[in-house]
Formats: C-alpha cells, sequence, structure tokens
C-alpha cells in the first residue's frame, strides 16, 4: 500500500511538474507540504503560467502582479496578503484565467463570476461535487484541481504520455 501511494505521487508529482513547465520543484513541493492553501501560492502558479511573472519571483509579488491585472476574486483580497488562505471557489477563479473555459448560461452572463466558475468546475468534474466553495483546502488539493483543469481545458494529452520510457 505504501509503496502504491508513492508511486502515485511521483506519477503526480511529474504530470503535475510537466504541465507547469519551469516552476522550481521547491514551490511545488512548499505547496504540496501545505495544510491550506495560500493566496501567493495560488496568485504564483497562476502569475507565473501567464507570463506576468518569473518562475524566482515570491509569493507577495505574485500577489501584486494579480491585484494590479485585476484578476483576484473581490475586492476583500485587496486586505489579504500572501500568507492569507484562500477558499476553493477562489482557487478555482484564479485558476479559471488560465484556459478557456467555455461554461453555461449563468457563467457567460456573469462573465465567469466566481460563484460560477466554481459550479462549472464541479459540473466539469475539475472540483468534487462535495466541495464547499467557502471552505479552505490543502495544498495537494489545490494541485489536483489544476491538474484536472490541465487534463480538462487543455490541449494536453494524459493519455499520450508513455510511462515506459521513464
Amino acid at each position: 500500500m505504501y509503496f502504491m501511494k508513492k508511486i502515485m505521487i511521483l506519477i503526480f508529482t511529474f504530470l503535475l511538474s510537466a504541465s507547469l513547465w519551469a516552476q522550481s520543484a521547491d514551490v511545488i513541493t512548499d505547496i504540496l507540504d501545505t495544510e491550506e492553501v495560500t493566496l501567493g501560492q495560488v496568485c504564483y502558479l497562476t502569475a507565473v503560467q501567464l507570463d506576468y511573472t518569473d518562475e524566482s519571483s515570491s509569493y507577495e509579488n505574485a500577489v501584486s502582479v494579480m491585484q494590479e491585472k485585476g484578476l483576484l476574486a473581490s475586492s476583500k483580497n485587496e486586505n489579504q496578503n500572501a500568507e492569507s488562505a484562500v477558499s476553493a471557489v477562489e482557487v478555482a477563479y484564479l485558476f479559471s484565467k488560465l484556459w478557456t473555459v467555455k461554461g453555461g448560461v449563468m457563467y457567460r452572463i456573469t462573465k465567469g463570476s466566481p460563484r460560477y466558475v466554481f459550479k462549472q468546475f464541479q459540473r466539469d468534474g475539475v472540483i468534487k461535487s462535495t466541495v464547499d466553495p467557502s471552505s479552505h483546502i490543502s495544498g495537494t488539493e489545490a494541485l489536483s484541481i489544476y491538474t484536472a483543469c490541465v487534463n480538462t481545458y487543455s490541449d494536453f494529452n494524459m493519455s499520450s504520455v508513455s510511462m515506459e520510457e521513464m
């Protein structure tokens, strides 16, 4: 059982690191070890992928960049710092900025409001239907959502990855 868990973590880490491009392994490890993912960590992942900042950037800088771009979910985030825990709905909202998400009527009418992004992610199977939008999630759960977004919304096809070539 322990061996299988270790293999799954290795596969997850490999696929995640491939999709996160050149981001530092230290940052990914830091996020995986986090009990409650922070605004800085989620902003870092988003800002680096959007090329708003480079991978050597700090979490604080990533939050500042996302605030400047107007990409934080609500005005209450202006008072939050990089160490503030974020809710599942905020994680979904920030990750929705990375891919084209084709949503339902309310998603389109509200131009991807955080509430409807979260609901769309649940509908698409990116987030489990049992997750409370206001709950704080772990770093592992946040990276799992990121990976599910890659599978659902990007052109990357995980079934084309050959594990024999590793």
